[in-house]
């Protein structure tokens, strides 16, 4: 028989304060009757919680809402001045940032690179804008609630890794871990085209339930997603379609001195034309879809005949799956990645 252990009655303050910040974040703004109504917590629970978050300095009053026939409630949002929330974009063109308040403006941008690095280098670079961040009081307290790292669809894993290194031994850690332990707070990363098209998905309200997300730039990379959930690799969500798209074809530029198999794909893949790349890409998503039965291809990236390999796959594919070009959103990409980032970690500010 399995036993449950009993919440204690802090920790259900806890949940409850939680639900409540969770509530006014999703909202924008809210009173404490419609939170109530929205949490199904009682009043006197929500006035409780509310008490804690505003001494928190997590919540603030705003102004009284529309009357319903009595007294005119009293509008809660976050303050937007309690912290704030860094992204930063990472592309083989250089690297950028923005700082965000709680309500998802734009306080800052800032280019850190205009050129790419990758390993202990890119780290470098990072490190020296959140140090920075950090000590700029003026600018949200200095007080850091989470990190979005954006990156660019077809950066291999390995440039993301970080050497760390011991008297005894030298180990790979990941970017996002080692700023996480760093900074001890939350960070989460995306790929910029996938995650834009996620977004794009949303704005335009479509139903896409089970589809793929090819991008094509120096690599070709795929992520597939079933029954709205993200198909994982190993550890990872992206696939490197990269070498199935050469067939193997590649031979001779391995020997480039100093230069790894995945630089030789990168120039083999540069030689071929718009056209025998959305032919030879069509065979691998044949292959793909005995695997992966997907009912949408959006396909997008940084190629200059872009146009040109979506129709020569969409030929391939006249019926089953439906092969577009993936559309662009309205430039909100950054701001909805940075409040994604903060309503997922809500439970931390509480506890904090």
């Amino acid at each position: 028989m399995i036993i449950m252990a009993k919440k204690s009655l802090k920790d259900v303050r806890t949940d409850n304060t939680a639900q409540v910040l969770e509530c006014i974040l999703k909202q924008g703004q809210s009173s404490r009757i419609e939170i109530a109504e929205k949490t199904m917590l009682s009043p006197s629970t929500v006035g409780q919680a509310v008490a804690l978050l505003m001494e928190k300095g997590l919540v603030e009053e705003l102004r009284a809402g529309e009357s319903t026939g009595g007294r005119r409630p009293i509008l809660l949002r976050v303050n937007p001045g309690f912290g704030c929330i860094a992204t930063v974009e990472i592309k083989r063109s250089g690297i950028a940032a923005q700082v965000f308040d709680m309500a998802g403006q734009l306080l800052d941008t800032q280019t850190l690179m205009n050129r790419w690095v990758s390993g202990n280098d890119l780290l470098d670079v990072i490190d020296k804008f959140l140090k920075k961040l950090k000590n700029q009081k003026t600018l949200a307290q200095g007080r850091l609630i989470g990190l979005g790292l954006l990156y660019q669809d077809d950066i291999p894993e390995y440039d993301l890794m970080i050497e760390y290194s011991t008297l005894t031994s030298t180990d790979l850690i990941r970017l996002e871990t080692v700023l996480a332990t760093r900074y001890n707070i939350p960070v989460k990363k995306e790929f910029i085209n996938r995650y834009s098209l996620d977004y794009y998905l949303r704005t335009i309200d479509a139903e896409c339930i089970d589809y793929a997300y090819i991008n094509i730039g120096e690599r070709i990379t795929a992520s597939f997603i079933l029954n709205k959930s993200l198909v994982k690799n190993s550890e990872d969500s992206v696939f490197d379609l990269s070498e199935a798209v050469l067939s193997g074809n590649y031979a001779g530029n391995e020997r480039w001195p100093g230069r790894s198999i995945a630089f030789a794909q990168e120039i083999a893949l540069k030689k071929l034309t718009a056209e025998k790349i959305g032919k030879q890409l069509s065979e691998v998503i044949r292959s793909a879809l005995l695997f992966f039965p997907v009912n949408d291809i959006f396909i997008n990236g940084q190629w200059k005949n872009l146009d040109q390999i979506v129709d020569t796959v969409a030929k391939e594919f006249p019926v089953h799956p439906v092969i577009r070009k993936s559309g662009t959103p309205d430039g909100h990409v950054n701001d909805s990645f940075a409040l994604r980032i903060l309503t997922e970690n809500y439970r931390r500010l509480v506890e904090g």
